[in-house]
């Protein structure tokens, strides 16, 4: 139970370190705009990694629309956001932790059949660990590719897939997909 203590105090004081980083530039606009609470499943695509899962992982996440940072590409469509996600298992006696923390690009397509489509890519940092000894908890880098729609000014369901360095990971690598659905702010 301490290792989900620690892993929730990280992810608590990372999102107030953020918060303090954006309140000066949010200062005229409401705190909450731009913010995303997500729900979802983390579907491993590698088989030693499905094997600790059970073959999927709940998780729940954060995203925040970022109005300061620019635009990788011109346009209007375009958008900049992070996000962090937690996801944990439990099989056979163990605890397996997926922490990814996503800088995200993103294209929103015109309005199709009452929904809004978007694509895109994201640079991933990731913390990955298993308790009992099987892997400590330790930091990967990697790429990730983005599908979703709005279904509304503030529902919307994505998809991703992510890819990751698998370097010296003893419960092999976490790549798969992920399926979140959530509101927006």
């Amino acid at each position: 139970m301490s290792i989900l203590k620690t892993t929730l105090r990280i992810a608590a004081l990372s999102l107030v370190a953020g918060a303090a980083l954006v309140t000066p530039f949010a200062a005229k606009a409401s705190l909450i705009d731009g913010l995303s609470l997500r729900v979802g499943g983390f579907f491993p695509s590698q088989s030693a990694f499905r094997t600790l899962t059970a073959n999927t992982a709940p998780g729940f996440g954060v995203e925040y629309k970022l109005p300061f940072v620019p635009k990788v590409f011109n346009g209007e469509h375009w958008s900049s956001s992070i996000s962090a996600d937690f996801y944990l298992a439990h099989h056979a006696g163990v605890y397996s932790r997926y922490i990814p923390i996503s800088l995200n690009q993103v294209y929103t397509f015109e309005e199709y059949g009452g929904k809004t489509p978007y694509a895109g890519f994201a640079l991933n940092g990731a913390l990955v660990g298993v308790s009992g000894g099987v892997q400590p908890t330790v930091g990967r880098y990697g790429l990730g590719l983005i599908v979703g729609a709005n279904f509304s000014k503030s529902l919307f369901l994505e998809g991703r897939y992510d890819w990751y360095d698998a370097h010296k990971l003893a419960v092999g690598n976490p790549e798969g997909f992920r399926v979140i659905a959530g509101i927006r702010f």
